[in-house]
């Protein structure tokens, strides 16, 4: 048995011209129970408030393995 611990929304923007220049924003405390589309929706909303080009929404589920 698993059980979801903390979902968060990880934007992520192209900041330069190098191949590994990123900008990360996360975004905790997010309810587990969102659909991806919804989140997807609130990321390239949130996306269009930063000074650099969105390049990716991420969703991270971090889960509690039962032993």
């Amino acid at each position: 048995m698993s059980n979801t611990m903390v979902t968060k929304l990880q934007l992520q923007f192209k900041k330069g011209e190098a191949g590994h220049a990123l900008k990360v924003a996360n975004f905790a405390y997010i309810n587990e129970a969102a659909s991806d589309d919804d989140m997807k929706a609130v990321g390239e909303a949130l996306g269009k408030l930063y000074a650099y080009p969105l390049t990716g929404v991420v969703r991270n589920n971090a889960i509690a393995l039962e032993a």
